[in-house]
C-alpha cells in the first residue's frame, strides 16, 4: 500500500494506493467501516465510454479524510471488490455521477438501475443552490470551481490542475494524458483519490444551504419526491438512460451529405476567390472584395474594423450580390460538416449509435442543454441533418411536443383569462388572437400582422421589448410597436404578474418557483424575472412529463428531449398507439390550464418529420427516397 497525504482545510488528509491483492484486505475493511455513505468516482481512459477502446483505470472510494484507489485496469480481484463496494454501499456520493455510472454499467457490470436509487450528485446539489454559472455572478459547477470557492482554493490549484501539468509533463494534450499516464504515477494517484475527498466535502457543505422552498414534497404520477434534490437525480437517471441507450446514425446517408457539403464549400469558396476573396472567414478579404464591387461598407466593429456580420450578408445576398451569397453557402456548409455530420460519424459506437451528452441541469433556469447530438441547436426547419438519424429497425420516429407549452405556462402563472380562453378553443392560437387584437378581426395566419403577433407573444416571455419583435421577426417598428403595446393593455394580468416579479426580485435578489426552484434575479435586469420564471417552469412540465413517461415503461423508446419535445422511436405495429399515449402522459393540467401536446408519426427517420413541399404538406416523393435509401443500407 503506497500513502499520500495533503493539507485540505487544514486537515491532513490520507490516499492510500492499493498496489497487490493482499493490500485489498484494508481496502475492505475500509468500505466496511464506511459503509452508510462514501464517495466514489473513476479515473478513464477518456469521455469516449462508448468506444471499443475506452477503459478504466482506477476507481476511488473516500470520506472527507481518506480515500483508497484500486487499480481496475489490472482486472481480476480488483474489479471483483469494486464491483462489490458499488452495490454494498448505502448511499454514494459523485461529482456528476452520470457519467461515472455508465462508466460503471457499460465496463464493470454494476447496473445504473441499481445504483441510481443510492446516490447524492454533488454537480445537481451545487446548482440548486446556486444556479448562475460563473460568469453570471456564481459559480461553475465543475469539480475544480466547486473546490476553489467552497472548500480550498489551494487544494483546487494545485491537486486539482495536476492533470494540465502532466500532460505538459508528458508532452502531450490533456485529452490524451489520461490514457498515456503510468497507472503508478504518484500525483494522478493523488489526484484521482482526492476527488473523493472533494466530493464528500462537497456533499456536507452543499446539504445544509438547500433553500427551504426546494424541499417542499410534491407529487408526479405515481410518486412523491421528498423535494427538488430527489426530482433532479430521478430526471437525471432517465437522461442517462436515454444516453446509453444512444440514436441509430444513417451512416451511408451521413458519409454522402459530409462529401457533398465538402463539394458545396469547396464550390462556393470558389465562386469568392473568382471574386478576389481567397479566404470566405477573413472579414478583411471579403470587407476589401465587396467595396471592390463598389459596396460601401458603413458599419464598424468596436475596434475600429469593417463591420460584415451575417445581417450585412444577408441584406447584399438578397439584393443580388453573388460574393455574399457564396460566402453564405460556403460558411454554412463548412459549418454543417463540421459541426454536425463529422461529429456524428467520429462519435458513434461500433453499432452505429450517437450517445448524447444530456445535462438535465444546465442554464440559471435549469433548462437542459444536449452536445454529442446538439438537438437543440439545429436549423429549425432542416430536414438534412436530422435525416442522419434514423428509428430502430421495425421502429418509426415519432415527434411529442408541446402545445404553446410557454405561453400556457405564462397564462397559468399569471391567472390571465383572456388567453385561458383561447387556449379553451380547439386551436388555441394565442399568436391570432394576440395579432388581432393589436390590427383587427382581418387578421388571418397568413396576413404579415400575424408574424406580429407571433414575435410578440415570444418576445414578452423572453424579456424583450418591439426592438425584438422588429429585429428577430423582420416587423416594422410602428407595428411592432403597436403589437407590444397592445399585447400589455390587453392581458393586464400578465402585467400585473411581471410586475410583481420584478418586485420580488429586487427585495429578494431570487424569485421562487412553484415547483420550489429559487433563481436569482440580477437587481439591474429584474425585468427578466418572468422570463426566468416562464422558462424554468416549462422545463419543469416537460421533465415532469418524462417522469411519467419512464413510470409507464417508455424510457426504452425514448431518443432525445428537446425544450418542449421528445423524440422517440416506437415500433411500427405499436407506432400510432405509442405517440398518442406518450402524449397523454406528457400532457398536465397547470393549475386552470391544460398543457397539451401534439403528437405525431414521421417515418423511419428524424429528418421525415421535416420533409415538406412548398405547401408545407409532406414531401412525398422526398420521403419514397429516404425509406429506400434506409432500406438500401440494412436498416429497415
Amino acid at each position: 500500500m503506497i500513502q499520500y497525504t495533503h493539507l485540505v482545510e487544514g486537515d491532513e488528509v490520507t490516499i492510500n494506493r492499493v498496489e497487490n491483492y493482499e493490500d485489498l484486505e484494508d481496502f475492505r475493511n475500509f468500505i466496511r467501516q464506511n459503509i452508510n455513505i462514501l464517495a466514489s468516482d473513476s479515473e478513464t481512459t477518456g469521455l469516449d465510454m462508448y468506444s471499443d477502446d475506452f477503459g478504466v483505470r482506477l476507481v476511488q472510494f473516500g470520506n472527507p479524510m481518506e480515500a483508497y484507489v484500486v487499480p481496475v485496469e489490472l482486472g481480476g480481484q480488483f474489479v471483483e471488490d469494486v464491483t462489490r463496494a458499488l452495490r454494498g454501499i448505502q448511499h454514494l456520493i459523485f461529482q456528476n455521477g452520470g457519467f461515472d455510472l455508465q462508466v460503471f454499467d457499460r465496463h464493470l457490470g454494476v447496473r445504473m438501475e441499481d445504483l441510481w436509487p443510492r446516490i447524492s450528485d454533488t454537480k445537481i446539489l451545487a446548482h440548486l443552490v446556486e444556479p448562475r454559472n460563473g460568469s453570471e455572478g456564481g459559480i461553475d459547477k465543475g469539480l475544480d470551481p466547486l473546490t476553489a470557492g467552497l472548500i480550498d482554493s489551494e487544494v483546487a490549484e494545485n491537486v486539482k490542475g495536476l492533470m494540465t501539468k502532466l500532460a505538459k509533463e508528458y508532452k502531450t494534450t490533456k485529452a490524451k494524458i489520461w490514457s498515456t499516464i503510468d497507472l503508478d504515477h504518484p500525483e494522478y494517484n493523488l489526484y484521482a483519490g482526492m476527488d473523493t475527498i472533494l466530493a464528500a466535502r462537497l456533499y456536507r457543505k452543499l446539504i445544509p444551504r438547500i433553500p427551504e422552498s426546494s424541499k417542499q414534497p410534491f407529487t408526479v404520477g405515481n410518486r412523491t419526491f421528498s423535494g427538488l434534490v430527489e426530482f433532479e437525480h430521478h430526471v437525471a437517471e432517465i437522461c442517462s438512460y436515454m444516453e446509453r441507450t444512444g440514436y441509430l446514425l444513417d451512416v451511408e446517408y451521413s458519409e454522402r451529405l459530409s462529401q457533398k457539403l465538402v463539394e458545396e464549400e469547396e464550390y462556393y469558396k470558389e465562386v469568392a476567390r473568382s471574386y478576389g476573396c481567397e479566404n470566405v472567414n477573413s472579414t478583411t478579404q471579403l470587407a476589401d472584395a465587396l467595396e471592390d464591387m463598389g459596396v460601401r461598407i458603413t458599419g464598424r466593429t468596436e475596434k475600429g474594423n469593417r463591420k460584415v456580420d451575417k445581417n450585412v450578408l444577408k441584406e447584399l445576398s438578397e439584393g443580388g450580390n453573388e460574393l455574399a451569397t457564396a460566402t453564405i453557402k460556403a460558411k454554412k456548409a463548412g459549418k454543417w460538416r463540421k459541426t454536425w455530420v463529422s461529429t456524428f460519424l467520429n462519435d458513434r459506437d461500433s453499432e452505429d449509435r450517437c450517445h448524447p451528452n444530456i445535462r438535465s441541469l444546465q442554464a440559471r433556469t435549469a433548462r437542459m442543454s444536449i452536445t454529442g447530438i446538439p438537438a437543440q441547436t439545429l436549423p429549425a426547419s432542416d430536414w438534412m441533418i436530422r435525416r442522419c438519424f434514423v428509428s430502430d429497425p421495425g421502429h418509426f420516429t415519432g415527434s411529442i411536443d408541446y402545445k404553446t407549452q410557454e405561453l400556457r405556462v405564462l397564462a397559468a402563472l399569471a391567472g390571465e383569462e383572456k388567453m385561458m380562453e383561447v387556449f379553451k378553443k380547439e386551436d388555441g392560437n394565442l399568436h391570432l388572437a394576440t395579432a388581432r387584437a393589436a390590427f383587427g378581426d382581418h387578421v388571418q395566419k397568413d396576413t404579415k400582422e400575424y408574424k406580429a403577433g407571433k414575435g410578440t407573444n415570444f418576445a414578452v416571455v423572453f424579456g424583450g421589448t418591439w426592438r425584438a419583435v422588429h429585429e428577430q421577426f423582420g416587423v416594422d417598428k410602428d407595428a411592432a410597436k403597436t403589437a407590444v403595446e397592445t399585447f400589455w393593455n390587453t392581458y393586464p394580468s400578465v402585467k400585473r404578474y411581471a410586475e410583481r416579479l420584478q418586485r420580488e426580485a429586487k427585495a429578494k435578489g431570487y424569485i421562487t418557483t412553484p415547483i420550489g426552484r429559487r433563481l436569482p434575479v440580477d437587481p439591474n435586469r429584474a425585468y427578466s424575472a418572468l422570463n426566468y420564471m416562464v422558462q424554468s417552469t416549462s422545463r419543469d412540465v416537460t421533465c415532469r412529463g418524462l417522469v411519467r413517461l419512464h413510470q409507464a415503461g417508455f424510457t426504452p423508446y425514448l431518443r432525445l428531449p428537446i425544450h418542449d419535445e421528445v423524440v422517440v422511436s416506437i415500433p411500427q405495429e405499436h407506432a400510432e398507439w405509442g405517440v398518442k399515449r406518450i402524449g397523454e402522459l406528457m400532457s398536465e393540467r397547470f393549475g386552470p390550464v391544460d398543457i397539451l401536446t401534439d403528437p405525431s408519426v414521421s417515418g423511419k427517420s428524424w429528418g421525415h418529420e421535416y420533409m415538406k413541399d412548398k405547401n408545407d404538406n409532406p414531401d412525398t416523393e422526398l420521403i419514397a427516397q429516404a425509406d429506400k435509401e434506409i432500406k438500401e443500407a440494412g436498416l429497415w
